[in-house]
C-alpha cells in the first residue's frame, strides 16, 4: 500500500513538473507581436532611461528602447543609444504591447541636399548651397567626411564656390550639420582652343590630350573670385580649371575657373580625350 501511494505521489509530481515546463516553454516561445514602423524626428532621447521621444507627421510618440534594440547611423553603422540625438530623422520599428511602444530597431535616415556651393567660410566652418531658388546654410561637423570621385577621400579644401555637391546632413537643435560632402565631378586643367557660344561648347588642349566640353545650363563660371561670369567672357588661350561629369561619352561642365598653376589629376588621363573634337 505504501509502495502504491509513493508511486502515485511520484507520478503526480512528474505530471506537475511537466505541466510547469510546458507552460514555461510556451511562454518562452510565444510569438512576438506584429512589428510596425514609423518615421519622424527625434525630440529627446534618454540613453540611461532607454526612452525615445519622436515627433511624427501627426503627433508625438514615446518609445521604450528594448534591451536588444539595434540602433544604426545614416551610413548603416551600428551605434549605441548615446549616438542618437535630437533633430535626427529616424525610422523606428517597434511592437505595441498594450499601448506601450517597444522599439526593436532605430535607423537614422539620411537627409540629402544637392546644389551648387554659393559660399564657404573655412574659419566658421559654414557653407551655403544654392539649389534652384533656395539657399541652405550648413555647419560642418568636426568629423565631416569629404568624398571625391570614385570614393576617393578628400578635404574641405576640395570644396570650392561653384562646385556641384551632395550634402548628407542631420539637424540637431534645428541646425543643418553636414556629415558627408560628396564632390564627384572630374577636375581638368587645360588651355582653351575654341569657344562656340551658340552651341555652348569649349575645346581645350592639355598633356591629357584634346578635349571637348558641353557647358551645362547651371554651370558656374568663376571670374575674379565671383560666380557671375559668362561663357562670352572666356577667350582662346585662357588656362582654365574645369569640373565636369562624363555622361555616356559626353563631357558636361558644372564649374569653370581660371587656373593658377594647377595640373590635372590622374583621373583626367583616363577620361574621354578627343571626344567629339
Amino acid at each position: 500500500m505504501k509502495t502504491t501511494t509513493k508511486l502515485i505521489q511520484t507520478t503526480l509530481s512528474l505530471l506537475a513538473a511537466c505541466t510547469l515546463n510546458a507552460a514555461a516553454d510556451q511562454t518562452a516561445s510565444a510569438p512576438a507581436r506584429p512589428e510596425k514602423t514609423t518615421t519622424g524626428t527625434i525630440l529627446a532621447v534618454d540613453p540611461a532611461g532607454r526612452t525615445l521621444n519622436l515627433r511624427t507627421f501627426v503627433l508625438g510618440k514615446k518609445f521604450m528602447l528594448g534591451s536588444d534594440c539595434i540602433c544604426t547611423r545614416f551610413d548603416k553603422t551600428p551605434v549605441t543609444p548615446e549616438g542618437l540625438h535630437p533633430g535626427q530623422k529616424v525610422a523606428v520599428t517597434y511592437q505595441d504591447a498594450d499601448g506601450v511602444l517597444v522599439a526593436d530597431r532605430v535607423a537614422v535616415e539620411p537627409l540629402v541636399y544637392e546644389g551648387t556651393v554659393k559660399s564657404i567660410n573655412r574659419d566658421s566652418h559654414l557653407f551655403t548651397v544654392h539649389s534652384r531658388l533656395f539657399d541652405k546654410t550648413f555647419a560642418m561637423a568636426s568629423d565631416c567626411n569629404v568624398v571625391l570621385r570614385n570614393d576617393r577621400p578628400g578635404t574641405v579644401a576640395d570644396i570650392q564656390p561653384g562646385n556641384h555637391i551632395t550634402v548628407t546632413y542631420e539637424t540637431p537643435d534645428d541646425q543643418a550639420v553636414a556629415r558627408v560632402i560628396a564632390q564627384t565631378s572630374i577636375k581638368y586643367t587645360g588651355t582653351v582652343t575654341a569657344i562656340d557660344l551658340e552651341e555652348k561648347t569649349l575645346k581645350t588642349r592639355s598633356l591629357a590630350g584634346l578635349m571637348k566640353f558641353n557647358v551645362g545650363g547651371s554651370c558656374v563660371i568663376m571670374l575674379h573670385g565671383k560666380p557671375d561670369g559668362k561663357l562670352a567672357d572666356l577667350k582662346p588661350e585662357d588656362r582654365l580649371v574645369i569640373n565636369y561629369d562624363e555622361i555616356n561619352g559626353v563631357n558636361i561642365v558644372s564649374r569653370i575657373a581660371a587656373a593658377t598653376g594647377e595640373t590635372n589629376s590622374p583621373a583626367v588621363v583616363l577620361t574621354n580625350p578627343g571626344a567629339g573634337y
